[in-house]
């Protein structure tokens, strides 16, 4: 979709990918067809003038793929927050640092391996320890990474059922 409306200019040589051979007496879309080639609805309102309007049209993000990117994101974010709020990672790293003496970046270390854990399989309280190891090493996510970082994932969920219990 263009930034502009304006008839073919003379001379244009057409694109490969055009759909069909360009010629001059082609019709220009207009404002109307154009928005809802990008969805946007019929009775939509566009202020401004010609120009003003030819180029918002141009430059929206069509509505139905709007609407599914924030829909995604809706989903991830309710998702994050939901795995993230089982664990209590600010009580989780202070009882590293105090119980396990654990510094101050080891902690957040084993909290942010624990949380990348939880994103690869969630967690919840009812999950006994060696089940919930189990089924995360089937995660082809998890069988993916090096055997350094699944050891590290696997030692924060070992301190983490720790700190639970």
């Amino acid at each position: 979709m263009r930034g502009v409306n304006r008839p073919v200019p003379k001379g244009y040589p057409g694109h490969p990918k055009d759909a069909g051979p360009v010629t001059q007496d082609l019709r220009p879309l207009t404002t109307l067809e154009r928005s809802l080639v990008q969805t946007f609805p019929s009775n939509f309102k566009w202020v401004g003038s010609k120009t003003d309007r030819e180029q918002m049209v141009g430059n929206a993000v069509p509505v139905n793929l709007g609407t599914y990117v924030a829909k995604a994101l809706i989903e991830h974010i309710e998702q994050s927050e939901y795995h993230d709020s089982e664990i209590d990672s600010a009580l989780f790293q202070e009882w590293l640092s105090a119980e396990k003496g654990l510094s101050e970046r080891s902690s957040r270390d084993t909290v942010s391996r624990l949380s990348r854990a939880n994103k690869l399989h969630p967690l919840s309280s009812e999950t006994d320890l060696q089940t919930y190891i189990f089924e995360l090493g089937r995660k082809p996510d998890f069988e993916s990474l090096s055997p350094s970082v699944r050891s590290q994932l696997k030692r924060a969920v070992k301190l983490y059922s720790e700190f639970r219990n």
